[in-house]
């Protein structure tokens, strides 16, 4: 049966209501309005919009249009539920945007990202100083800034970087969307598929699953929580495979927490160099340390073989997406090239805001409060872990970040714990999610970026329901008191 002008119209605007593009409420767009956008007579519309209001899915209101009224049916989906998404296949990320979704989430009880609490972000000097962009440099605030980005942010990353041991050009930095298209984009230029990459196990989550979707032959070299990747090992891997890069975070580890000595960064540069393989470096952690700024391992870099990857989404502000890579002269061009090919630019006003504010607007003294602030959380999110899991718990001490990686008894499955967790909105990292081989699955990852009332409640839940864990067939039991302390 042939489907009319007007019921293909009707379609349409159900379609926007179904999936909550127009929400109850929301006024529809006006007859001559959706007549011209999509190309049909303004009684085609009207038929359509009557149609709809027989329905009950939209109603007229005099003098004013066409509105909303119900939607036809709740787009309900297992994507959209946290507790019907497994983890090893989605990635806690999108678990944590269903959340979000869903209208579920509260923020204080986010034990699983590496985020940090609002409180941290300087929220006034950036609304600030994207007011004045907008005053001064509204041009460029709404138009392309092209690869490599805006000349003031680079020349400011360039500045910060010098605590680090790097001396920088900013003519050598690319500008991109956080630390992860980074990462993305070097992988990318230098990668291809079924060439080999070599990282430290465990590894940060997100990282792995991009590793796993380039479709890269991997292989894991166990890390030390002091001083990371074994060297002896890694220099076997390379007699052995024909390897084209190596990915690391030497500093404040994700998840470990470790900060790889500086002899041995050293090291590393000069083996890699020696075989001619490229090393990766995630530095997203560097300033997040609390007494001294631990080197870079592009700090050591003499022949350019070392791509650095950062960003001030975990010092500044997530959402600015400000990030950056400094390829080197033979993957600069390519790595330019990619970033325009693949979103044209980061957003201009962001840029100007984030440069703005690393200039003038207190950066060094921003990150001194911001870092005896995140110590002393973690302080109290360690102490709490210990007083409250398992005897034989074991949590690492890092002298930066976040992150804490808790290595509970032998017998306990942290993927349980994990479920269990969630139905109180309890969102915390099981280690399976770090290793693409059957690993780690007594151990989690805790970020301590939020610490108050609701946080200790949920640490002590969470202790409760692996002190109680049987690793029988029953699985996990709960007591009466493991069910009280979660409904509080």
């Amino acid at each position: 049966m042939k489907i009319t002008r007007y019921e293909q119209v009707a379609e349409k605007i159900l379609n926007l209501i179904e999936h909550g593009v127009l929400k109850e409420g929301d006024r529809i767009p006006s007859m001559r309005q959706l007549s011209v956008e999509l190309g049909v007579s303004v009684n085609t519309v009207k038929e359509a919009y009557w149609t709809l209001e027989k329905q009950n899915h939209i109603e007229a209101v005099p003098q004013s249009g066409f509105y909303v009224k119900k939607i036809a049916r709740e787009f309900e989906s297992s994507l959209l539920d946290p507790a019907l998404m497994d983890p090893q296949q989605v990635g806690l990320c999108q678990i944590y945007g269903a959340f979000q979704y869903s209208g579920k989430y509260s923020p204080e009880l986010n034990l699983g990202l590496s985020n940090m609490h609002p409180d941290f972000w300087p929220v006034e000097k950036l609304g600030k100083y994207m007011q004045e962009a907008l005053r001064y440099h509204n041009h460029d605030s709404f138009s392309y800034v092209m690869s490599p980005g805006y000349l003031e942010l680079r020349k400011q990353i360039a500045r910060i970087s010098l605590s680090g041991g790097m001396e920088l050009n900013p003519d050598e930095i690319i500008i991109t969307n956080g630390c992860h298209e980074a990462i993305f984009l070097t992988l990318m230029t230098v990668c291809k598929p079924g060439d080999t990459v070599v990282y430290e196990s465990p590894i940060y989550f997100s990282s792995l699953q991009l590793l796993q979707r380039l479709n890269l032959k991997l292989i894991e070299i166990p890390a030390s929580s002091n001083e990371g990747m074994n060297l002896d090992t890694l220099k076997f891997v390379l007699d052995n495979h024909p390897v084209k890069a190596v990915f690391t975070i030497p500093n404040f580890n994700n998840p470990l927490g470790f900060v790889m000595p500086d002899e041995k960064k050293r090291e590393m540069v000069q083996l890699l160099a020696k075989y001619k393989v490229t090393l990766i470096e995630d530095d997203i952690y560097g300033d997040l340390f609390y007494e001294t700024r631990p080197s870079a391992c592009k700090s050591h870099d003499k022949t350019g073989n070392v791509i650095l990857c950062s960003s001030i989404t975990k010092t500044v502000a997530p959402g600015l997406r400000i990030g950056w890579v400094v390829p080197g002269k033979d993957y600069y061009e390519e790595i330019t090239r990619l970033k325009t090919l693949l979103n044209i630019s980061t957003a201009g006003i962001n840029q100007i805001a984030a440069a703005r504010f690393l200039k003038e607007g207190g950066y060094d003294r921003h990150m001194r409060n911001f870092r005896s602030t995140l110590e002393s959380q973690v302080t109290e999110v360690r102490n709490c872990i210990l007083e409250n899991f398992p005897d034989e718990t074991e949590v690492t001490e890092p002298t930066g970040g976040s992150l804490l990686w808790v290595t509970l008894p032998e017998w306990i499955d942290s993927l349980e714990i994990y479920h269990e967790a969630l139905k109180k909105n309890i969102l915390i990292a099981p280690g399976c999610l770090f290793s693409i081989r059957e690993k780690y699955s007594n151990c989690m990852r805790i970020n301590a970026g939020y610490w108050n009332e609701k946080i200790r409640k949920a640490i002590v839940y969470l202790g409760k329901l692996c002190r109680e864990y049987n690793s029988g067939k029953s699985g996990t039991i709960l007591s009466d008191e493991c069910l009280k302390v979660a409904a509080e």
